[in-house]
């Protein structure tokens, strides 16, 4: 199988800006939020996790054997982190101090210290665990970076010193996540063990990859019935309060993974064409930025220009914040992941 699935690399672009209507929840009554469909997709969060276990297997199954193997591989992981999450968090600390002096400040008795703790948290990947607090991060979508590099440490782990029994290591590891879950009767955990749920869905990823490593299918007729199945399901979990039904989403995003690298039709073909090609390469600034540009546009339209939040307003809202996040991404990615990283990665020789 090549390192590279294209199509992928669009579905993650898309359920990025999907993550961004998600978020977009000032004002829930709206049409805009309170729909069964923007209300859970904060659920394609677990998709990028069984992306990522489905592409760090693709490429590093085979190359962690020894231990310099392993502090490569979280050298590099850390390199494409960690100048991204850093950035946009001590931009996420500034302008929350500038807006404690200013009469748009939103929370009252907010210290200095409680942001030096809070970003000691998402920066030394504990945001998704309870060490240092399970308090709501700074930039609150950072916590699935914890939760991303937690799992590579793990995947490292595992295959340096288990790797003949990795796939029932990597089985056992879900099985404990299951139970987790299972005995908090929470599948949403986010800032106090997020890193169960990342872990289970990033082990789904590399049994996604076992599956298709030797294998080849033709599978271009699921493309829209998976769709619709997905779309059905988040509806059922919508309407059903049971909240251990989004156990089953971890297994619908493996096989969409299967679904969409073994097919040519016309949602792959979308996919791959340059649009969503680029969304997807910028995929992971649009996932840290757009939580700062939204609070900005919702207080420059609401707040300061005092519109009222009419359906069109806050549907403007919405379509300038996705906007800006993206054009924000373009220059965030081209000066901090990559100019940043390329730096990085000579200062560690990689």
């Amino acid at each position: 199988m090549r390192n590279r699935v294209k199509q992928l690399d669009g579905l993650r672009g898309i359920f990025s800006i999907l993550v961004i209507a998600h978020h977009h929840n000032a004002f829930r009554d709206s049409i805009f939020y309170n729909n069964f469909f923007v209300i859970n997709s904060s659920l394609f969060v677990d998709f990028f996790f069984v992306l990522s276990g489905f592409v760090i297997a693709m490429n590093y199954i085979e190359k962690i054997q020894t231990g310099e193997d392993f502090i490569t591989f979280l050298k590099k992981r850390f390199v494409r982190l960690y100048p991204l999450l850093f950035y946009t968090e001590v931009i996420f600390i500034i302008a929350n101090l500038i807006g404690d002096q200013s009469a748009l400040k939103n929370m009252t008795d907010m210290r200095l210290s409680y942001y030096l703790r809070s970003g000691l948290d998402t920066l030394t990947f504990m945001g998704s665990t309870p060490i240092l607090g399970d308090w709501m991060g700074i930039n609150y979508p950072a916590w699935s970076i914890s939760s991303e590099m937690i799992s590579y440490v793990v995947f490292g782990l595992i295959l340096l010193f288990i790797p003949h029994k990795k796939y029932l290591i990597f089985l056992l590891v879900s099985l404990i996540c299951v139970g987790f879950i299972v005995s908090k009767n929470d599948y949403m955990l986010v800032y106090d063990y997020g890193f169960v749920r990342g872990l289970l869905c990033f082990c789904m990823g590399i049994f996604t990859f076992e599956f298709l490593r030797n294998r080849t299918f033709e599978l271009t007729y699921f493309e829209i019935p998976f769709l619709l199945l997905l779309v059905s399901a988040m509806y059922l979990t919508h309407h059903y309060e049971w909240n251990l039904i989004r156990l089953i989403f971890p297994v619908l995003f493996s096989l969409g993974i299967i679904i969409f690298a073994s097919s040519t039709g016309i949602v792959t073909q979308l996919l791959s064409s340059a649009p969503f090609q680029y969304l997807g390469k910028i995929s992971y600034s649009i996932y840290l930025n757009h939580a700062i540009v939204l609070i900005f546009v919702n207080i420059c339209i609401f707040r300061i220009l005092k519109s009222e939040p009419t359906e069109p307003m806050i549907a403007f809202s919405l379509i300038t914040s996705i906007a800006l996040t993206i054009i924000y991404s373009h220059f965030t990615y081209e000066l901090i992941e990559k100019r940043f990283g390329k730096f990085l990665k000579s200062k560690f020789d990689l």
